[in-house]
């Protein structure tokens, strides 16, 4: 039976589908836990910059305020490159998470095919040898009221 031949094809498309959802998933938190990095970067500024609003700032210390600005800038920056580069990658992990759950959606609808043609062949099997009785038994009948 071909139906049962190909159960096996099936189920491995089916957990390669499973893994596939899982990377997906995986990938999606990986972007929502960038974003989240970044907007505690952008919190931080935001919190360092109001702090030193009113303090006086000698020579010194405006240039390590204006470094260490310089560095947290730097560090959104990145941060907005990863969130890309993550979001990239997740729409990659979605394509590929489509592709094996279409596998596996037309190797189920092939067994289903498959298992119809077989149930059908079987009725006609069964359909065959109930008439083959039947002409038998009817013979039988003929023959003893000759």
């Amino acid at each position: 039976m071909r139906s049962k031949r190909i159960k096996p094809v099936a189920k491995h498309a089916e957990q390669l589908q499973q893994q596939a959802v899982q990377v997906y998933i995986s990938a999606q938190q990986q972007v929502i836990d960038a974003q989240m990095q970044l907007e505690q970067l952008i919190e931080y500024r935001a919190e360092y910059d109001s702090s030193r609003l009113n303090t006086g700032f000698n020579a010194t210390q405006l240039r390590d305020y204006q470094l260490f600005l310089d560095k947290l800038n730097l560090s959104i920056e990145q941060a907005r490159q990863i969130i890309e580069q993550r979001k990239y990658q997740c729409e990659e992990q979605k394509i590929q998470w489509l592709k094996t759950r279409s596998r596996s959606k037309a190797l189920d609808a092939v067994i289903i095919k498959y298992q119809l043609q077989e149930a059908k062949i079987q009725l006609r099997i069964e359909q065959k040898e109930q008439d083959e009785h039947a002409s038998r038994v009817a013979g039988l009948k003929n023959s003893h009221k000759s």
